[in-house]
């Protein structure tokens, strides 16, 4: 039994994969100083890569490295040098997030074991079946899924032979993974660089609900889940904390090794998780997976919370011993246990405990760790010209015809603005499809039937039968083409025959994916991503034929999320999330930071939770800087209550912009002076 499972552990720097292998782990993933979604981590150089592998691999260990960033065009020779030299290595698997770097693994890499990210927000059937066909042996499910989702992917997962791998321990984020643009757009630090700064965990101003952290949410933590877990057919546990000490690292892995072998020879599982709960910890939940996503998964301060859940249990430094500690339910949290007399007095008291017993862990980590030498093999860097493998890349052609103008195209998702359509002349509309697609199913069909050459336009999150409800739809409507977010939406489009387009949501930064949808995946056009600035654009390579999109119009997105972010915000009578949550609730609110920047918390009827820039992108400096790339340009016209006013009626700003991409600069000059409150500061600074 004991093969079902895989145990991943985080290795952030040397002495954490060290500490990893020696605590049990069957697996270990760990970044290089380029390439990975954990830029603050030390993470590890490649010279010292093979001394690595060579450790694990005495310990019947495996290591897989992580490459799970979008990458840029100027990046693709130093990738190419990467895994080139990967590839005489015998690293046991490479994590990815872009597509272009699963097209370059799939045609010339293949005996690179490749698994999909958590970045690729993997959630749905159509997913995973896309991933298999462009060469994941293994998906990072997305952790805001429940018990019996995972249990039908991962059954739907063998028999397509990818493995499932399941975050089980660590930090949650509060946005769905690859979808999370909050730090990318307050300072140009983008999660899908690896540089997020986390602004989810940021102090903001008290809200009429009484928070003064409204998107923090506690850690998860499945231990007592492994049976659920077993059942499910889940192969791979990961543990997150690339970022995390390897003190932190060691208890953790040494705590699910116990587990999991517990339950392997036994079938019973371990209760005790007072170990856990001595190191970095914001308490914990397992709210998402159990289906029960409700006010208690949130806590209402970042730090570490290991003190004050000892000092919850009243446990004093000259009191109980470490082993006579009563066993912590996952539920426990110090506002559901009742405060000793001297509250102030016990929690110096568990602090002083924490602290003793952590500075006893560290010097046993750190022996642990030097007796474990790593050799350098000089021989590898990404530095210098070196070999590059004699691979075909896209390049500009100078005498390619240029796009002399861009066809106009409007996103809508309301009944109220298809009225439009007969107003607005030679342009095409889009209409969102709602997140909770199946609840809004009958309503959707019949605007499609109204408006056959209304285009639909998919979003990022299409979870368990709101996916199936897409599919059907495709299927009924059979449209001339789409836009979809999802990757799960094009898998259903490419076995229909349907032309499809890869949103901006799909995160797309080079030529390699533009080639990549193009050759690959069957696609007949796709967004370039709005986290590009005009040089970086200017780089990418247009496949002959393709449709290439900007938007530049549209409210920011920051986020999505699976949580209700209004309940720490203006507060809600329920205590949990239901089905009617996402059919009926409709509300607004905003979180305002120290420095008095305000975000827009926007839940849309049928659709999840969101967070928007105050100010709405707009972007006409690209019709001069980047002339006569894109084939067609969007405006986004939803009504998200951002704090950007027009001054015009949606039918003027549509004329207004149509005769602002033909260059016609007193059109230009008009959207400037009629649309208040903008910001194209995303663009400015571009992604590095």
């Amino acid at each position: 039994m004991k093969e079902q499972f895989e145990l991943l552990a985080p290795g952030g720097d040397l002495d954490s994969i060290k500490a990893a292998i020696a605590a049990g782990a069957d697996a270990v993933y760990c970044g290089l100083d380029r390439f990975n979604a954990r830029n603050r981590a030390t993470n590890i150089t490649l010279d010292v890569l093979e001394g690595v592998i060579e450790l694990a691999h005495q310990h019947s260990c495996k290591i897989f490295l992580t490459l799970n960033i979008v990458l840029l065009e100027s990046e693709i020779p130093s990738i190419i040098r990467l895994l080139t030299q990967l590839n005489e290595t015998e690293v046991d698997g490479v994590i990815v997030q872009d597509l272009g770097l699963a097209f370059l693994i799939k045609h010339y890499f293949p005996s690179l074991d490749m698994h999909a990210s958590t970045q690729m927000n993997t959630h749905n059937e159509g997913q995973i079946k896309l991933l298999s066909k462009l060469g994941s042996s293994r998906v990072n499910l997305s952790r805001e899924l429940d018990i019996d989702e995972i249990t039908h992917l991962a059954q739907y997962g063998r028999e397509h032979n990818v493995a499932m791998e399941v975050f089980v321990h660590g930090s949650y984020c509060i946005g769905f993974s690859g979808l999370c643009y909050f730090s990318s757009a307050l300072n140009g630090a983008s999660g899908n660089r690896g540089r997020c700064s986390q602004p989810c965990r940021d102090q903001y101003q008290t809200t009429r609900a009484g928070n003064n952290y409204p998107l923090n949410l506690k850690d998860n933590s499945a231990y007592q889940d492994i049976d659920a877990l077993a059942k499910a057919g889940v192969y791979s546990l990961k543990v997150e904390g690339r970022i995390k000490k390897s003190h932190y690292v060691y208890t953790v892995v040494d705590n699910w090794r116990k587990q999991i072998d517990q339950y392997c020879e036994t079938g019973e599982m371990l209760r005790d998780m007072s170990e856990l709960y001595t190191v970095f910890n914001r308490d914990f939940t397992n709210g998402y997976l159990k289906g029960d996503i409700h006010r208690g998964m949130y806590i209402d301060n970042p730090r570490n919370f290991a003190a004050a859940h000892f000092a919850s249990k009243n446990v004093t430094s000259n009191g109980l011993a470490y082993k006579e500690l009563a066993s912590t339910s996952i539920t426990s949290a110090t506002s559901q246990v009742k405060q000793p007399v001297n509250a102030d007095a016990a929690l110096q008291d568990a602090k002083k405990f924490i602290y003793d017993r952590n500075t006893d862990l560290i010097r046993k980590v750190d022996a642990i760790t030097q007796a474990m030498p790593i050799t350098a093999n000089a021989k590898r860097s990404l530095k210098g010209s070196g070999f590059i493998a004699d691979i075909p890349l896209p390049k500009l052609d100078a005498n390619a015809k240029l796009n002399s103008s861009a066809k106009l195209s409007v996103l809508i998702d309301k009944v109220s603005d298809l009225d439009l359509i007969e107003q607005a002349s030679e342009t095409e509309f889009f209409y969102q499809i709602p997140d909770a697609l199946e609840l809004q199913y009958q309503e959707v069909l019949d605007v499609f039937t109204r408006y056959p050459n209304l285009i639909p336009y998919f979003p990022a999150i299409l979870i368990g039968e709101h996916y199936q409800a897409a599919c059907r739809l495709l299927e009924h409507i059979k449209p001339k083409w789409l836009v979809t977010n999802n990757l799960g939406v094009a898998e259903a489009a490419q076995s229909k025959g349907l032309p499809w387009v890869a949103g901006p949501q799909l995160n797309i930064t080079n030529s390699l994916s533009l080639q990549c949808v193009d050759q690959e995946l069957k696609g007949h056009g796709a967004f370039v991503s709005n986290e590009l600035s005009a040089k970086q654009m200017k780089r990418l390579v247009r496949p002959e034929g393709f449709r290439l999109f900007y938007s530049l119009y549209h409210p920011i997105h920051l986020m999505t999320s699976r949580q209700c972010l209004l309940i720490q915000s203006i507060g809600c009578k329920k205590q949990r999330m239901n089905k009617g949550c996402m059919k009926r609730c409709e509300k607004s609110a905003s979180i305002i930071s120290l420095k008095g920047q305000s975000h827009v918390i926007h839940k849309q009827r049928g659709n999840h939770n969101c967070l928007f820039g105050n100010e709405n992108f707009l972007n006409l400096d690209l019709l001069r800087d980047v002339p006569n790339v894109f084939t067609d340009i969007m405006i986004d016209l939803r009504d998200i209550p951002t704090h950007t006013k027009w001054a015009v009626s949606k039918s003027e700003l549509i004329e207004l912009f149509k005769q602002a991409i033909n260059r016609d600069e007193a059109a230009q000059q008009a959207l400037s002076s009629n649309i208040i409150g903008t910001t194209n500061k995303q663009y400015l600074k571009g992604l590095n």
